[in-house]
C-alpha cells in the first residue's frame, strides 16, 4: 500500500512526458510540412526529354513521335507541369510546341543545370535519352547534333541532384554501357541493352510509352503504372514484337500478328530496302512466339537486338526480363534485388523522401 502513491506519481509524469513528446513530434511535422504561406508543402516532379540525332529520315519521325508522346504520357497522364518537363530535340522545328531547344550536348548540360537549381530533397527527376548510341572502352555514347554526351558526363550530371529519388531511362543502343558509371543504390536505371554488341536500332520507347498509354502493364489493377510495372510489360513486349518477324527470300519480311504488321510498317514502311510480304492471315492478331529449344521454328526468324536491363540496388549491373529463351518477369520483391525501388516509383508522384542521395556502394566498402 505504502507504494501507490509512488506508482501514481510516475504514471502521472510518463503521461505528461508522453503527450509532451507528442506535441513536439506534431510541431515538427508540421513546420517541416508547411511552406511559406501556411501551404502543405508540395513535391515536385521533374523531367528532361533528350532526342539524339537520327541521321536518316525514319529514326529522325520515330524520335520526334517518341518525343512528343513522352511529353504528353508526362504532362498529361502523369501530371508533371509542362513548365517541369523540358524537351531537347535534333531540331528545335521538329516539334516547336515542346522543345525547349536543340539538343546539343552544350544545351543539355545548361538545362540540366538550369533545372537542377529548381529540385529539392523530395522531389523526383527524370531523365530520358532517345536516339542512337555508341560505346567504346567502356565509355557510353548518345549521338547528338555536334559533340556527344558520354556515360561519364552523364554520371556527374546525376549526382549533382540535391533529391533521393532519381530515374534515368536510356532507350539508345549501347545503353548498357551507362549502368556502371550511373549506378546507385535507389536510383533507377533502365536501358534497352544489356550487351553493348546490341545492334543499331532499338525499340523499347515505343512499348514503354505503350505501357502507360494502355495501362495493360497495370498488373496489381491500382490504377497506376509504377516502373517496375511499365518495365516489365516493355522489356517483355519489345523481344515478342522481333521475335514476330521471319526474313524469307525473294518475298521479304513475314510479320505474324496484324498489331505487329502495323508496328513494323511504321517504322519501315517508307525506307526502300525494306519490304513487308503479304500476310498469311490478315485479321490474325499478335500471337505468343513459340521459344525454348533451338530448333526449326528459330529459322529465319529474326532475334531480339535488345534485352532491356533494370538496375536499383546500385550493383552496377542490370537484370533483363528476357533471357535464356524465356521471359522472367522482376518481381521486386525483397530489399536489395533489382525491381525493390522501381515498384515503388510512379511518374509524377513523388514519394517525398527527403532523405539526401545514397553514398555508392564503392565508397561504403571504401571506408570499411
Amino acid at each position: 500500500m505504502g507504494t501507490m502513491p509512488m506508482l501514481r506519481k510516475d504514471l502521472m509524469e510518463t503521461t505528461m512526458r508522453d503527450v509532451r513528446n507528442y506535441w513536439l513530434c506534431a510541431l515538427a511535422l508540421l513546420c517541416g510540412a508547411v511552406a511559406t504561406g501556411g501551404e502543405p508543402q508540395q513535391f515536385q516532379a521533374y523531367a528532361l526529354i533528350v532526342a539524339g540525332e537520327g541521321s536518316e529520315p525514319n529514326f529522325t519521325e520515330t524520335y520526334r513521335d517518341w518525343t512528343v508522346r513522352l511529353q504528353k504520357t508526362l504532362t498529361a497522364d502523369c501530371g508533371i507541369p509542362a513548365g517541369n518537363v523540358r524537351v531537347l530535340m535534333e531540331k528545335k522545328e521538329l516539334a516547336p510546341e515542346i522543345a525547349t531547344d536543340t539538343s546539343t550536348r552544350e544545351n543539355v548540360l545548361k538545362t540540366f543545370k538550369d533545372l537542377k537549381s529548381k529540385v529539392k530533397r523530395g522531389d523526383q527527376f527524370l531523365l530520358v535519352y532517345i536516339g542512337h548510341g555508341t560505346a567504346q572502352n567502356k565509355i557510353g555514347k548518345l549521338c547528338l547534333p555536334g559533340p556527344d554526351i558520354t556515360s561519364d558526363e552523364t554520371a556527374e550530371l546525376l549526382t549533382q541532384l540535391p533529391n533521393r529519388e532519381v530515374v534515368f531511362i536510356n532507350s539508345a543502343c549501347c545503353s548498357d554501357s551507362f549502368v556502371d558509371k550511373c549506378s546507385l543504390p535507389g536510383r533507377a536505371i533502365i536501358t534497352a541493352t544489356n550487351n553493348s554488341g546490341e545492334g543499331n536500332e532499338t525499340y523499347l520507347m515505343e512499348f514503354l510509352l505503350r505501357a502507360y498509354g494502355n495501362r495493360a502493364a497495370d498488373k496489381d489493377k491500382n490504377g497506376a503504372v509504377d516502373l517496375l510495372e511499365a518495365f516489365n510489360y516493355a522489356a517483355t513486349e519489345c523481344p515478342k514484337w522481333y521475335l514476330r518477324q521471319y526474313l524469307e527470300d525473294k518475298v521479304g519480311w513475314r510479320i505474324e500478328g496484324k498489331q505487329s504488321r502495323q508496328l513494323w510498317q511504321k517504322f519501315y514502311g517508307k525506307v526502300k530496302d525494306k519490304t513487308m510480304a503479304e500476310a498469311l492471315d490478315a485479321n490474325a492478331d499478335d500471337a505468343e512466339p513459340q521459344l525454348g529449344e533451338w530448333g526449326p521454328h528459330w529459322e529465319s526468324r529474326r532475334m531480339p537486338a535488345e534485352h532491356a536491363q533494370l538496375d536499383d540496388n546500385g550493383d552496377h549491373q542490370g537484370t533483363a526480363v528476357f533471357a535464356g529463351n524465356q521471359f522472367t518477369p522482376l518481381a521486386g520483391s525483397e530489399e536489395g534485388v533489382d525491381g525493390w525501388h522501381a515498384k515503388k516509383i510512379i511518374l509524377g508522384k513523388p514519394q517525398g523522401n527527403t532523405e539526401p542521395p545514397p553514398v555508392p556502394l564503392e565508397k561504403i566498402e571504401k571506408n570499411q
